[in-house]
């Protein structure tokens, strides 16, 4: 029984991973009203972008998403330190360094999923970050790079970095192809080796070794568990939210949370109203966040549509509910 397991107080036991895109402020904010204890990442955020950029408009969060870890993209350990001390000052529990990105886009940047090629880099961005922070510099990374499947590889560049001061590592399961493969490409089509990530826990057993990727069910989620300190959640806890729901109570032996849909909807509604009236934020883009919270419903398709119609916009967010959940669809 998954309610059976033991449940350690552990801050990497299980979170939802960092998509580009995807999981900004308004979207961890919706996570947290299904999950109190899980982690949450945000979207990578490059070096560049904090050292010549808007700081605020990168790293401004909601107070309860907290426990909350900022990703980083960079490769140069000055910039690098520069952009940890930013991310602890302003309140962050976790410094992530990006070595899994597999775009293009980021190899042109020299980081991402091609630093693991360069292991004592890694290391050195990873000192730069400990020396300035108190909070935990973890690392996620790859199992290997394009064709290269040893296990020497993925082991070798864990311990180089280990020794610069990382405690947690949190592996992807999968090779990243740097060449021939799309970045959505690279979420299916290398194979899956968990079995890795076992041996990296068998040989490094005072680190903390999380894993990551294709884990759609809690079953998975509970099995892994069995053999690594933490499960790292990505598509699926966006595309079907609702997986969250007993999250804390399954894995973190928190008491039960009497919570539905429709009260997690209101709660966004009343969230993206505030949004509206602080900062002028359109509901939409909040709401779609939440397109997947009635996936596999009955009807969830027509409440999709009502949420994503822009149509709409002239309504309050609470109105669209209305609309979402009436009986006659405005898009007929």
């Amino acid at each position: 029984m998954l309610n059976q397991l033991p449940m350690p107080a552990q801050r990497w036991r299980l979170s939802v991973a960092p998509m580009m895109d995807w999981t900004d402020r308004h979207c961890r904010y919706f996570h947290r009203l299904l999950t109190r204890h899980a982690l949450l990442y945000t979207e990578m955020v490059t070096s560049g972008a904090l050292v010549h950029g808007d700081v605020a408009r990168h790293l401004q969060y909601n107070t309860e998403e907290h426990p909350l870890a900022l990703q980083l993209g960079g490769s140069e350990p000055a910039d690098l330190a520069h952009c940890a001390r930013l991310g602890e000052q302003w309140g962050y529990d976790e410094i992530n360094l990006n070595c899994g990105c597999p775009s293009e886009r980021v190899q042109r940047g020299a980081f991402g999923a091609c630093l693991m090629a360069e292991p004592q880099l890694v290391a050195d961005c990873v000192k730069a970050m400990v020396d300035v922070v108190s909070v935990p510099v973890t690392v996620k990374h790859r199992i290997g790079i394009d064709r290269t499947e040893s296990y020497d590889f993925v082991r070798d560049f864990v311990g180089t970095v280990a020794q610069a001061g990382c405690r947690v590592f949190i592996v992807h399961a999968r090779n990243a192809w740097l060449k021939g493969l799309s970045p959505k490409e690279n979420r299916d089509i290398p194979p899956l080796r968990y079995e890795l990530a076992y041996r990296l826990k068998q040989d490094f057993g005072d680190l903390t070794i999380c894993v990551n990727g294709g884990i759609t069910r809690n079953e998975q989620i509970a099995a892994h568990l069995r053999q690594l300190d933490g499960v790292m959640i990505g598509r699926e806890a966006y595309h079907n939210p609702w997986l969250m729901a007993d999250w804390d109570q399954v894995f973190f032996a928190a008491a039960p949370v009497e919570r539905n849909r429709e009260a997690v909807e209101a709660q966004m509604c009343d969230y993206m109203a505030r949004q509206a009236a602080e900062h002028g934020t359109p509901w939409s883009t909040i709401a779609r966040h939440m397109l997947g919270l009635r996936h596999g419903l009955p009807g969830a398709r027509r409440w999709r549509q009502v949420w994503s119609d822009h149509r709409l916009k002239g309504l309050t967010p609470h109105q669209v509910m209305e609309h979402a959940h009436g009986p006659v669809s405005l898009l007929a």
